[in-house]
C-alpha cells in the first residue's frame, strides 16, 4: 500500500499507520444508534486513514417503506473514463507529494466498503472491506481537502456572505479566510466551496430581488396602465430574461422610433445579467429609453423572446433601422424578427474592439490611428472607402494582419459608406455612444441589488423626461431675435 507525505523525512511507516488506527477500526457487528452516528463515524475513520468515502445508496422495505440497509464506498470506487490516461501519467511522475497527483480525478476500481443494517432496533455493520488499491493520504493539509472531509463552519459562511455583499471576489475571501485561521493548510474547504456558497447565496438573493422587483412593477402598472413588463422563466422556474417600459415611452417610441439603438454590454457586476437598453432620440437630439431588459440567456432564442416582447410592447410597430454590437446570436434573432430593419454595427463598439486588437500597431505607427479614423469616417462612397483602405494597409505593411482583415470582412455592417442613403439621427456617432455607455455603466456598477437597479434606472429615465419637458417649455417661450442685414 501507498503512502503520500509531504516529506520523507520523518514520515511515518505503513506499519504505524495501520496500528495506530486498529483500535479505532470499523468492525462486522458493531451498532450504531442512527444512520448518521454510522456515517460520522466511517468518514472519522476514512480521515485518518487518508482517504475519502461516498454514499453509494441503500435498500427501503417494499412492505414498511422504511430504510433498512445503506452502504458507503471509498471515493475511487469504479473507473473513470480517463482511467488509463490518468493513471500512466500518474505512473510517469517522478513526485509522489504534488498536489496534481492527489487531485487526479480518476477512479481506480477500489473495493473498500462500509455496509449498515438495521436489526433489533440498532444499525449494525454488516459489511467492512479495508483494503485500497490507491495511495492513502498522510499529511493533514492534504486530508482536509478530500471532498468527504470538507466543511465549513457556520461562521465562516456568515463572513462569506457579508465580504460577497461587498462584491469581493471568492479568492480574496479564501486568502482572507485562510489568514484568519492562521494559514490555507487549516481550512477545511477550498476557493471552490467558496465560490458554492456565494453561487447558493447569490440564488437566493436574485430569487428575493425578482420576487420585489415584479411587486414593484405591479405597482407601477396600477400607477400607470401603460406600463408593460414580461419575464421569461426556465423549466425550473428561475429567471431567464426581464422586460419592462412605461407608457410615455410606449408613447414616445410612435413619434421617435424609426431609428434605435440595442447594446447588452452593459452588464450587473454581481449577477453577470446584462442591462440591455432600447434607446432612441427625441426632437431636441436628446437619449430617451424605449425599455429595459436584463438577460441571463444571450443566445438567439433569448434574443427572439426579447426583440417580439419589445414589438408587442410597442403597438406592434418596428424600427427602419437597428444600431448594435457585434453578437453573432443578436445578429441572427435580429433578421428572424426584424426582417425588414436595416441593422447596423455600433461604430464606437467596433473601434473600441479595434483599440484592444491594435494596440501595439498604435504605438509603433502613432499616425496609423488618426488615418485609420480618417478612411472610415471620410469617406463619401463605397469605391473611396475600398481604395482608401486598400492603400493603408499597403502603405503600412499590414496587408496580412488578421484584425483588420476581419474589419473589412464586415465592412457592410459598421463602416458609414454603406449606409449613406439612410438618415440615423446622429445615433450612430461614437460621442454619442460612448457619452450614454458612460452614464449607464455608472448605475449598472454601483448597484449589485436587481431591484435597487430598477429603481435607480427609474429615476433615470424620469430625469430624462423631465429634461425633455423642461426643453419643450424653453422651445415654446423662447423669444427668438430676427435680423435683417441692410445694405
Amino acid at each position: 500500500m501507498v503512502i503520500i507525505t509531504e516529506a520523507n523525512e520523518g514520515a511515518p511507516s505503513t506499519d504505524d499507520i495501520e496500528m495506530e488506527h486498529l483500535d479505532l477500526a470499523p468492525f462486522v457487528g458493531k451498532e450504531f444508534i442512527t444512520i448518521d452516528d454510522a456515517r460520522e463515524f466511517y468518514n472519522s475513520y476514512a480521515y485518518r486513514r487518508g482517504f475519502s468515502i461516498r454514499e453509494a445508496g441503500g435498500y427501503t422495505s417494499a412492505k414498511s417503506g422504511e430504510v433498512t440497509s445503506v452502504r458507503w464506498l471509498c471515493s475511487n470506487e469504479g473507473f473513470s473514463k480517463n482511467y488509463k490516461e490518468a493513471q500512466k501519467a500518474l505512473e510517469n511522475s517522478t513526485s509522489q507529494t504534488t498536489l496534481e497527483k492527489e487531485r487526479a480525478p480518476i477512479r481506480t476500481g477500489c473495493k473498500a466498503r462500509f455496509r449498515i443494517r438495521f436489526e433489533g432496533g440498532v444499525w449494525k455493520v454488516s459489511v467492512f472491506e479495508d483494503d485500497h488499491n490507491h495511495p492513502l493520504v498522510v499529511s493533514p493539509s492534504k486530508k482536509r481537502s478530500l471532498r468527504s472531509h470538507r466543511s465549513m463552519g457556520p461562521e465562516d459562511k456568515e463572513i462569506i456572505k457579508a465580504m460577497n455583499a461587498q462584491n469581493i471576489e471568492s479568492a480574496k475571501i479564501h486568502e482572507y479566510l485562510g489568514d484568519k485561521h492562521g494559514g490555507k493548510k487549516n481550512l477545511r474547504f477550498k476557493k471552490k466551496d467558496v465560490a458554492n456558497v456565494i453561487t447558493v447565496e447569490n440564488q437566493q438573493l436574485v430569487d428575493k430581488n425578482v420576487e420585489a422587483t415584479l411587486v414593484y412593477f405591479q405597482k407601477k402598472q396600477q400607477e400607470d396602465p401603460e406600463f408593460f413588463y414580461d419575464v421569461e422563466v426556465d423549466e425550473g422556474g428561475q429567471l431567464k430574461n426581464l422586460f419592462w417600459v412605461d407608457g410615455r415611452a410606449r408613447r414616445a417610441f410612435q413619434e421617435f422610433g424609426d431609428i434605435v439603438t440595442f447594446d447588452t454590454t452593459y452588464r450587473t457586476n454581481r449577477f453577470l445579467m446584462p442591462l440591455a437598453p432600447f434607446i432612441g432620440v427625441n426632437h431636441h437630439r436628446r437619449c430617451v429609453f424605449f425599455g429595459m431588459a436584463m438577460l441571463r440567456s444571450e443566445h438567439i432564442a433569448g434574443f427572439v423572446w426579447l426583440f417580439k416582447t419589445w414589438v408587442k410592447a410597442m403597438y406592434g410597430k418596428k424600427p427602419r433601422a437597428i444600431i448594435t454590437d457585434q453578437d453573432p446570436a443578436m445578429r441572427i434573432a435580429i433578421k428572424e424578427v426584424f426582417p425588414n430593419t436595416v441593422h447596423r454595427c455600433c461604430q464606437w463598439h467596433v473601434m473600441r474592439k479595434a483599440r484592444e486588437h491594435l494596440g501595439a500597431i498604435y504605438n509603433l505607427k502613432p499616425d496609423f490611428k488618426k488615418e485609420l479614423k480618417r478612411v472610415i469616417n471620410h469617406s463619401n462612397t463605397v469605391s473611396e472607402f475600398e481604395e482608401k483602405w486598400w492603400s493603408m494597409l499597403d502603405t503600412n505593411n499590414l496587408m496580412q494582419n488578421r484584425h483588420l482583415k476581419n474589419m473589412y470582412e464586415a465592412r457592410f455592417e459598421w463602416v458609414p459608406a454603406y449606409f449613406r442613403d439612410y438618415f440615423f439621427t446622429g445615433m450612430s456617432s461614437s460621442q454619442r455612444s460612448e457619452s450614454m455607455n458612460a452614464a449607464l455603466k455608472i448605475w449598472t456598477y454601483s448597484h449589485s441589488s436587481m431591484y435597487r437597479l430598477v429603481l435607480h434606472l427609474e429615476k433615470m429615465v424620469e430625469g430624462n423626461w423631465q429634461k425633455e419637458s423642461d426643453e419643450d417649455i424653453a422651445s415654446l417661450t423662447a423669444v427668438h431675435k430676427w435680423s435683417t442685414l441692410i445694405r
